[in-house]
């Protein structure tokens, strides 16, 4: 069995660019669901805002990218 020495340059499965992208990713992801995020509608009382452009465009939209750029880190070359 081959014991890693501190000295060793074997920067593992995802470099340092790739963990920062992946890392940039989950923050965006996260802006998105909390774009997402506000005050629901019931039955007594309509709310117009759930069919806000933030709510039904740009967070989704948001979460999106953050799913392809996780992609794009994890296939990222170092």
């Amino acid at each position: 069995m081959r014991h890693r020495q501190s000295g060793d340059n074997n920067p593992g499965l995802i470099g340092k660019n790739g963990r920062l992208i992946i890392m940039a990713a989950c923050v965006l992801i996260a802006v998105g669901y909390l774009l997402m995020a506000g005050p629901g509608s019931t039955e007594q009382h309509f709310r117009e805002e759930i069919f806000s452009a933030r709510r039904i465009v740009a967070a989704p939209m948001c979460c999106l990218a953050g799913y392809l750029l996780i992609i794009v880190g994890i296939l990222k070359r170092d």
